[in-house]
């Protein structure tokens, strides 16, 4: 599933919330491929199926999963879910607690930009924050937070 060419989801405080666990956001990576189980993400993820049934759930009460099919094996009811996006628009936007004395990146500029480069940078952002997304890596969970607006001129001068 292409997020780029898409709108973000918007997403209430409640859903935001949802979305503040790494592991949250690797399920709904691996749920926008295609429809799996809880165990087979668990599979997937290298994760215990327990664990991963529990965000599913959380994920699916909160509208950010459908549930696409249900099959009988061997006497189990598999549902199989998928994600609505890996794209989204929260409100208010989320800010991070990060921990004190850890290093911190940091970067400000200012770019020119038609409307068309202003798209293209944006979509380019989305798709290595998606890599990143849906990387298997291990360690500690970090914050990205970005903003990207069109900012006042500085002085009106200015070619």
């Amino acid at each position: 599933m292409s997020s780029s060419k898409k709108s973000p989801m918007p997403i209430n405080a409640e859903q935001s919330k949802l979305l503040e666990s790494a592991l949250r956001i690797k399920i709904l990576n691996v749920l926008a491929e295609e429809p799996h189980t809880s165990k087979q993400v668990a599979d997937l993820l290298g994760k215990t199926p327990g664990n991963v049934h529990y965000h599913i759930q959380k994920l699916y009460d909160g509208g950010l999963l459908d549930l696409v099919s249900t099959q009988t094996a061997g006497g189990v009811l598999e549902k199989y879910y998928r994600s609505k996006t890996t794209f989204f628009k929260p409100e208010p936007f989320p800010s991070f607690h990060y921990v004190e004395g850890m290093p911190q990146y940091r970067a400000a500029t200012r770019l020119l930009l038609s409307p068309a480069q202003y798209q293209e940078f944006v979509d380019e952002l989305d798709v290595l924050i998606r890599k990143w997304e849906a990387k298997d890596t291990d360690g500690a969970e970090y914050g990205v937070l970005f903003t990207l607006g069109r900012v006042q001129d500085s002085d009106s001068s200015s070619d």
